[in-house]
């Protein structure tokens, strides 16, 4: 009787590509390089939407999240999924799997936030409780480094030698505040290893494919909410039962809905005609040309975004172009230092270009990078002549292929909207009253209580 793997995913929230396997020197990532190691390392890994309840509820789908009516954060009026459509965990159990869902020490539920209707998708918290010798499908949420940060008392980093990514001004506040970013990293890290060695105990890490990655981008100002490569660009690393000699980098397009699909082949199960997602791993794996990433209301922050990337150029089609890209977010304003900054150096004259164009009073309808040339998605190439035929390209297929994944797709009514903006700014209330401040704060009352926070 052939022994069916087990299918272990590891799912780090907001966690960005700042890991030692993907080559930053700053952080002490120890268990996930070993991973990587171990396995292969996929460096062009993307989520459909940069923000978690999008993100996880087009995972668990393998589907986009306009297809499910999923794509607000976090959605007010939830439904039930479409016709013929159900989380994996369905199929998984149908084909004899257990599902679990838990914490990083699997003693509680885990983290779920899916914007659609759900009823017992998982059987328990943790793949102990299954019959014996029963195959398992188990997630397990580690909450960092999601924001707040969490210091790494064991292995501390000074925030003065750190290096920010290039988007960003050298500022000892950013430095600061990324250096707790970086010190969270070590603490999911020291989790996922923890994780890893309880496989090894119980005899199950040559019997379980392992799946480690990132819910969505970076939590920091351009990235999380946004459409950049610090909002999409997720880590995704998967080790075999039968290890790989000697670090494998696999360089080819994925979406995360990808992610669903394969899981179900590794586990032999058919994957429904219907998954958006490709298997990329294995004899039925297929390259895509390209991936998509999808912006709707997130909080109070009510915007529209829609983007194309083949791996080397980004168009993202602003279709609210009148709205700023710092437009008021209660989750911003109060979590991210970075946004009462940015305001703080603007307003004084010392946010220098080309920082200062996230500034701007609106958006161009059309964005469009050279992700080679320009990591940092600064220089727009939209209106640039050299470039009309690769923009010309990029935006038809976006266009025919949102003519597809938005066909069904249920707009929010006004009233939904009020209302989701109505309980952020309550939630935003409470959580700077939380901080002893005021709702009509200053930024540099702002900013006092984070130089107190960071620099003490």
């Amino acid at each position: 009787m052939e022994i069916r793997p087990n299918i272990l995913w590891i799912n780090c929230d907001d966690l960005g590509t700042e890991l030692g396997c993907y080559g930053n020197e700053d952080v002490k990532t120890p268990n996930i390089d070993n991973l990587a190691n171990e396995g292969i390392l996929f460096t062009r890994a993307y989520v459909t939407a940069p923000i978690c309840s999008s993100s996880r509820s087009s995972m668990i789908t393998g589907m986009y999240p306009t297809c499910i009516n999923s794509l607000e954060h976090r959605t007010i009026m939830k439904r039930e999924l479409p016709e013929g459509v159900s989380p994996i965990t369905e199929y998984f159990r149908n084909s004899g799997y257990f599902c679990s869902n838990g914490n990083d020490d699997m003693t509680k539920p885990g983290k779920v936030d899916f914007n659609f209707i759900t009823e017992n998708i998982y059987d328990g918290t943790d793949w102990a409780q299954r019959k014996p010798n029963q195959p398992f499908f188990s997630q397990v949420q580690i909450f960092q480094p999601h924001r707040p940060f969490v210091d790494d008392l064991e292995d501390p980093i000074q925030y003065e030698s750190v290096h920010l990514p290039r988007c960003y001004p050298n500022h000892s506040l950013l430095k600061a505040d990324w250096a707790k970013y970086l010190e969270s990293v070590q603490i999911a890290d020291k989790k996922v290893g923890r994780i890893l060695q309880r496989l090894e105990e119980e005899g199950l890490a040559d019997n379980t494919v392992v799946f480690l990655f990132g819910d969505n981008g970076r939590p920091h100002l351009r990235d999380k909410q946004f459409l950049y490569e610090g909002g999409l660009h997720v880590p995704l690393v998967v080790r075999f039962p039968k290890r790989l000699k000697g670090a494998k980098n696999d360089d080819q397009l994925i979406s995360m809905i990808d992610v669903s699909a394969t899981s179900l082949f590794l586990a032999g199960i058919p994957v429904p005609e219907h998954l958006q997602g490709n298997v990329f791993l294995g004899e039925k794996a297929k390259k895509r040309d390209y991936v998509f990433g999808f912006r709707q209301r997130s909080g109070d922050a009510v915007d529209d975004i829609r983007s194309i990337s083949n791996g080397r150029y980004k168009l993202i089609w602003n279709r609210m172009p009148e709205t700023p890209w710092m437009q008021m977010s209660g989750y911003k304003k109060s979590e991210y230092l970075a946004y009462t900054l940015y305001y703080q150096l603007y307003n004084s004259g010392k946010l220098e270009e080309p920082f200062a164009q996230f500034m701007a009073n609106e958006k161009p309808k059309i964005e469009l990078y050279d992700l080679d040339k320009d990591p940092s998605e600064f220089k727009n190439l939209a209106n640039d002549i050299e470039y009309v035929e690769i923009k010309d390209k990029l935006f038809k297929t976006l266009t025919d292929s949102l003519k597809v994944y938005e066909k069904d797709m249920i707009s929010e009514t006004p009233e939904t909207i009020e209302k989701a903006i109505t309980s952020s700014k309550s939630w935003y209330k409470s959580k700077i009253e939380k901080m002893n401040l005021a709702e009509d704060a200053s930024n540099d009352e702002f900013i006092k209580y984070w130089e107190n926070q960071l620099l003490k």
